[in-house]
């Protein structure tokens, strides 16, 4: 049975490293503290306090050099024919 939103809140899911979510749970029931309260807590401190991104910006691109002019025609005989 799915989850229902309760007034003014979201869900949210994503996959995290199995362990390290196992040690948090623990840490959190030893502390009787609550995983949406250091959530919430958590999200609010890293976007008050951004650290740089996780993956460098690309490069911008070289510029585009202009196509060269066409070569000028000699007048005269025509190759053609």
């Amino acid at each position: 049975m799915g989850r229902i939103d309760t007034k003014g809140t979201k869900q949210l899911g994503s996959s995290v490293d199995a362990a390290l979510l196992d040690e948090f749970r623990l840490w959190l029931e030893k502390r009787g503290e609550k995983l949406r309260e250091h959530l919430e807590m958590a999200l609010r401190r890293h976007m008050d306090n951004p650290p740089p991104p996780l993956k460098p910006a690309a490069p911008p691109l070289p510029p585009v050099s202009p196509p060269p002019a066409p070569a000028a025609r000699k007048k005269g005989k025509s190759n053609i024919g």
